[in-house]
């Protein structure tokens, strides 16, 4: 069995590791001690604005403003002494790209990876779709940052012209940190501007784009030290200066560490404004798929941080989102479901097919496996019987049909998980997580309640700082050790409830098709 080996100093003392995840609603931090204990925790959200014609945008500062509050909080609720802090480590949402001049300032807002104006940039460029998947190994989609530069270069030139490189969302907290410009290898996995497996950016693959190679910054491995932290930012952090900061990463991939997926056929799922589901892919039984046409890039894949693998995942852009949406703009505090745990215990005073509903998440179009960016939501099936508590878990089950339709491209090249180990902020809802398990028919395993990618995170900071010689082995151990002491209880499907969705679960297969007229009309098309 595989523990973990922390290395420690001598005479003993105890050091921590920081880990911020920069997420889609919001900032997580964690303090973690060399026993790989959470010892505080902390979180900020922050607004998204969305632009009209498909845009995504938030304020990079906002992320520093979050992510400096955070690590601060953490380090004055734990009482720790910064300098005992080993190094710092941020993952974050992805791709989702923030052009920056000389000084590492934001010249626009962040465009996230929700946007969807790099669409028109896509479709001039069809003709290099198959070249693409060949060596990126994902498809020609505006989710990809790519596009979305090829968009702002050519829709803003003259901030375009501004611009000295470009950020991810860790890489801007980052640099912010460390006043140095990097990318990690993941992200640039998600850009279609590197070759899947290559240690550097392809230029002609930055030419076909129109994307400056000026613009893009020096890539590194996740766990490697970029940089220290610096006195402006040590002021509004606590943290000290010359802290060490590694390059971090995807948090997809910050959060499969977090969930023990260290070996082909692990497979987590992570939901939180949306829901991703990865899996640990052999890099040898990726490229046999491709080679025989398996690969169709239906799911999407990066770089991950265990020798000879890679991440394999779908994405659904919308899912707690929805929740969130539903929350703020229906939910009444009066009726007891004001928050997402009230939510979760109402969706579970309805039956199993939600009064006869079934709802099309894709609320912000949808990425895996339909990759359609015209795609909006649907309720179906309303009628004067409908209770507030079906719709809420109308949303639940929908989600689950598309994690489910995400779960069979995985089985379309291979991977039949018997067990799901669930991360984030849905993994906290029994009912959504038995929704999931009876959708699908597999068991979920939550993965107890540390943050997810903030906690992966955190584990690349010590791998980094040399608190570990194993990082995946630790990954696993920690996960099975947070089983073993109760904090996950495995959720099981129950047979009756699985026959009950397989029916509904074919009418929601059935809806994209037969709205995919409509949506051509609402757009316009």
């Amino acid at each position: 069995m595989t523990t973990c080996r922390p290395r420690r100093t001598s005479p003993p003392s105890r050091t921590y590791v920081v880990g911020v995840d920069v997420g889609t609603t919001g900032v997580e931090a964690v303090l973690v001690d060399d026993a790989y204990e959470v010892r505080a925790s902390a979180a900020q959200e922050y607004a998204t604005a969305f632009p009209a014609g498909g845009g995504a945008e938030q304020d990079p500062d906002d992320w520093w403003r979050a992510a400096a509050a955070c690590v601060r909080q953490v380090l004055r609720r734990a009482g720790v002494d910064p300098a005992r802090v080993a190094a710092v480590g941020v993952s974050g949402q992805a791709p989702s790209v923030a052009p920056v001049d000389a000084g590492l300032r934001p010249v626009r807002p962040a465009l996230l990876w929700m946007d969807r104006r790099g669409h028109a940039e896509c479709a001039v460029r069809a003709g290099a779709a198959a070249e693409l998947l060949a060596r990126t190994g994902n498809r020609l989609d505006a989710y990809f940052a790519g596009p979305t530069l090829a968009w702002f270069a050519r829709a803003e030139p003259q901030l375009a012209a501004r611009t000295s490189t470009v950020l991810m969302a860790s890489g801007y907290v980052v640099g912010r940190l460390t006043g140095v410009a990097t990318c990690d290898t993941g992200h640039a996995g998600l850009t279609l501007l590197a070759d899947l497996g290559a240690d550097g950016w392809a230029p002609d693959l930055a030419t076909l784009w129109g994307v400056p190679t000026r613009w893009l910054p020096e890539l590194a491995e996740p766990t490697a030290v970029v940089g220290r932290v610096r006195a402006d930012a040590a002021a509004v952090t606590d943290l000290a200066v010359g802290t060490p900061v590694v390059a971090g990463g995807v948090d997809g991939v910050t959060a499969s560490l977090a969930a023990g997926v260290r070996a082909h056929g692990d497979v987590c799922e992570m939901t939180g404004q949306s829901t991703v589901v990865n899996a640990a892919f052999d890099a040898s039984a990726f490229a046999r798929a491709v080679d025989s046409g398996r690969w169709t890039g239906g799911l999407s894949v990066l770089p991950y941080p265990v020798a000879g693998h890679h991440l394999v995942y779908g994405s659904m852009v919308a899912t707690g989102g929805i929740l969130r949406w539903f929350r703020d703009e229906f939910a009444s505090a009066a009726a007891d479901d004001d928050d997402f745990a009230r939510l979760d215990a109402l969706a579970g005073t309805s039956a199993p097919g939600a009064g006869g509903l079934v709802l099309l998440p894709y609320f912000l179009g949808e990425r895996s496996p339909v990759w359609d960016p015209a795609a909006r939501g649907a309720l179906v099936g309303l009628s004067m019987s409908t209770r507030r508590a079906d719709v809420v878990r109308a949303i639940l089950e929908g989600t689950a049909y598309g994690l489910r339709h995400n779960l069979e491209e995985l089985a379309a090249i291979g991977l039949r998980p018997a067990e799901v180990r669930a991360v984030g902020g849905g993994a906290r809802g029994a009912t959504w997580t038995q929704v999931k398990a009876d959708v699908t028919g597999l068991a979920f395993r939550p993965t107890g309640d540390s943050p997810s990618a903030s906690y992966g995170a955190a584990l690349l900071a010590a791998a980094g700082a040399g608190l570990t010689d194993d990082l995946p082995g630790t990954a696993r151990a920690l996960a099975d050790r947070a089983a073993a002491a109760g904090q996950a209880t495995v959720v099981r499907p129950d047979a009756a409830r699985h026959r009950t969705y397989d029916r509904y679960y074919r009418a929601y297969r059935e809806l994209y098709p037969a709205l995919r007229r409509v949506y051509d009309v609402l757009t316009g098309d």
